[in-house]
């Protein structure tokens, strides 16, 4: 059966009506009601903690040196769970759910769209506050394997957060999958947000009360948020029959991903051996320049050059100068990949209305990460041995520079949808974002002392040959794009 059979159709009531106001008050109490159960236990907790309640002071004790000791002698389950613990940060929140409403606001879903948003900036406001209001302490540990946080820890913020964020972008995609996926995905999510709880509690940043209250009040707002969204729902919309759709989403408003059904592949199996043959070629080009340059050509007048523009570069470091630099170089570390190419995939979907750039993205990113190792391992160019300011850097990965290389492949596979599916004139202008930050990116690895000249000139060969290369094969600017206006595909 349909979804669309599955719901009935109901007139805009009169909100003068007795029974507009009688509905208004039901959905009143039942959103007093969601707060509440997700209020009253953080509320609990907080009182709990106030008066040094002694079981739960000793269990937050307990937990907290039990799990400092467990952890504080692996250095490798420390970064696991700092990788984890970073799915409830601000920063992932922030990029997750603005991206969620801009993808909404794109395709016309405008309320979906408003309760994302609110959602959100309700999380902005409910943690600082109740840490401020709260403001308990953070635990004290006997061998911290994290800087401790500056704020209060009651409650979790990372635990709140993880909840509220998460749990509105399930909400949203819970219609767009079938219902048998549902209860995994539900499932993926509530072991998403307790894996975070626990890495605060491992990491020695917070007690288990903290992390319980963050949950509490994460869960009260988020049910908040979605009885009101079910009441502006009902109001407009038909009702929806639907299981494991908490937010009624009328079958009309939802934001099908690609709508324009064009074929990833272009050309089938033949686009996979176009881009392994360019990869094959580009590998074998970029390992025998290197293999020459540190074999045949070590001791000439390239390894001079290479030395004495290092050597001009640690001359002029000065304090500003060297803080410049190490921000330039963020612009293509691993976070802001990540966090580039995320963006990239989202917008040019809700743009677009096709799979072919997300997974042109994903290639692009991918591929660049993986001939960067492979070349590295077969040159194993050692670093620089001048005075570098880096550190934590493999001391055998030298050429190609990687964050040369993924600078280029990034803001070129930004360049190249731009220009390949945009219809203005100017379009050409976005060719500004690689000259000017690929050239940026190159110099600050020069200062730091990270590469030398002729790694920096391997890792712009890497990313631009590579880009142009996934660019031709997905056939970037050809095929059909969704027009927004009239939310259906159109052809170029």
């Amino acid at each position: 059966m349909s979804r669309a059979s599955t719901t009935s159709k109901r007139t805009a009531p009169d909100p003068a009506s007795p029974r507009a106001a009688g509905r208004f008050g039901v959905r009143a109490v039942l959103g007093l009601v969601a707060l509440l159960i997700g209020a009253v236990p953080f509320l609990a907790l907080w009182l709990l903690v106030q008066r040094s309640w002694p079981p739960l002071a000793g269990l937050d004790g307990d937990v907290a040196a039990d799990l400092n000791d467990a952890v504080s002698g692996s250095p490798g389950t420390v970064t696991v769970l700092r990788a984890v613990t970073d799915f409830g940060g601000t920063g992932t929140s922030v990029l997750v759910l603005t991206l969620a409403t801009v993808f909404l606001l794109v395709r016309r879903r405008r309320r979906l769209a408003a309760f994302v948003a609110v959602s959100g900036i309700g999380l902005a406001v409910l943690v600082p506050l109740t840490k401020l209001v709260a403001d308990r302490a953070r635990p004290v540990v006997a061998n911290p394997v994290v800087a401790t946080p500056g704020n209060a820890s009651f409650p979790s913020g990372h635990a709140m957060t993880a909840l509220v964020t998460w749990g509105v972008l399930l909400l949203v995609l819970l219609p767009l999958v079938h219902r048998r996926v549902r209860p995994w995905l539900i499932a993926a999510g509530a072991l998403l947000v307790l894996a975070v709880g626990f890495t605060r509690l491992a990491l020695g940043v917070h007690f288990v009360s903290d992390v319980l209250a963050g949950w509490a009040l994460g869960a009260a707002w988020l049910a908040l948020t979605t009885a009101a969204f079910r009441g502006w729902q009902h109001d407009r919309h038909q009702r929806s029959d639907e299981p494991l759709d908490p937010l009624d989403v009328d079958p009309a408003e939802i934001p099908r991903p690609a709508p324009t059904h064009q074929p990833v592949l272009p050309a089938g199996r033949t686009t996979v051996l176009q881009l392994a043959g360019a990869a094959a070629v580009l590998f074998a080009v970029l390992a025998g320049l290197g293999l020459l340059v540190t074999g045949a050509l070590a001791g000439t007048g390239i390894d001079r050059f290479d030395r004495s523009v290092l050597d001009w570069f640690v001359d002029q470091r000065t304090g500003t100068l060297s803080t410049v630099a190490e921000a330039v170089g963020t612009l293509a570390g691993t976070r802001a990949a990540i966090a580039v190419a995320i963006s990239l995939a989202v917008l040019s979907l809700a743009w677009l209305g096709s799979w072919r750039p997300v997974v042109f993205v994903l290639v692009v990113v991918v591929g660049e990460v993986l001939l960067y190792f492979l070349v590295t391992l077969v040159v194993g160019r050692l670093r620089p041995h001048v005075a570098d300011l880096t550190e934590g850097l493999p001391t055998g990965a030298s050429w190609p520079s990687g964050h040369v290389g993924m600078a280029a492949a990034l803001y070129g596979a930004l360049a190249a949808l731009v220009i390949g599916y945009g219809s203005r004139r100017r379009r050409w202008a976005v060719l500004v974002v690689p000259v000017l930050l690929v050239p940026a990116v190159a110099v600050s690895r020069l200062y730091v002392a990270a590469h030398r000249p002729t790694d920096v000139a391997a890792g712009l060969l890497l990313g631009v040959l590579w880009v142009l290369a996934c660019a031709w094969a997905f056939r970037i600017g050809s095929g059909r794009v969704l027009d927004q206006r009239r939310g259906r595909p159109v052809s170029r």
